[in-house]
Parts: C-alpha cells; sequence; structure tokens
C-alpha cells in the first residue's frame, strides 16, 4: 500500500468516519473542508510517525503540510529520506 493510500485510509476510518466519505482526491482540500481538524492532525501525526517510522517535528506542523493527501505523503517522503 502507498503512503497516499495509508494515509487515506486512516483518515477515511478514524478521523473521517461519520462524514460519509468514501473516497478523497489527492489534491482535496482536507482543510477548509472541516476533514482534518486539531484532534484529526494530533491522530495522523501520531500514525504517520508510528507507521512509517519518522518524526515530524513541531516547525513542520503547519497547514501546507496537512492541507492534502498529496502534502501529507510529500511530509513523509521528504521525513523518510531523511532518516
Amino acid at each position: 500500500m502507498s503512503i497516499l493510500d495509508s494515509i487515506e485510509k486512516v483518515l477515511l476510518t478514524e478521523i473521517a468516519a461519520g462524514m460519509g466519505k468514501k473516497t478523497l482526491a489527492p489534491d482535496e482540500d482536507l482543510l477548509e473542508q472541516g476533514i482534518v481538524d486539531s484532534l484529526g492532525l494530533m491522530k495522523l501525526i501520531a500514525f504517520m510517525e508510528d507507521t512509517f517510522n519518522i518524526k515530524i517535528m513541531d516547525e513542520e506542523i503547519v497547514p501546507e503540510n496537512f492541507q492534502s493527501l498529496n502534502s501529507m505523503a510529500m511530509l513523509v517522503e521528504k521525513q523518510m529520506q531523511a532518516v
């Protein structure tokens, strides 16, 4: 399963489960739509760090890095290369 697919799966099953979404577009603005809120963001960060064995630094927790599936996947890929 790709990084993007893994993030989409956790978003749909654990964070946006009650929103009735079946899929998310890779560039869909998840913040603007309210799919990712502050609690969801913390869950996402914990999921990414545990699943991909990375550390997301405080300065990387900015809206641009969590706006879409693509931006989150790029953040994970960047962190995996830095390890």
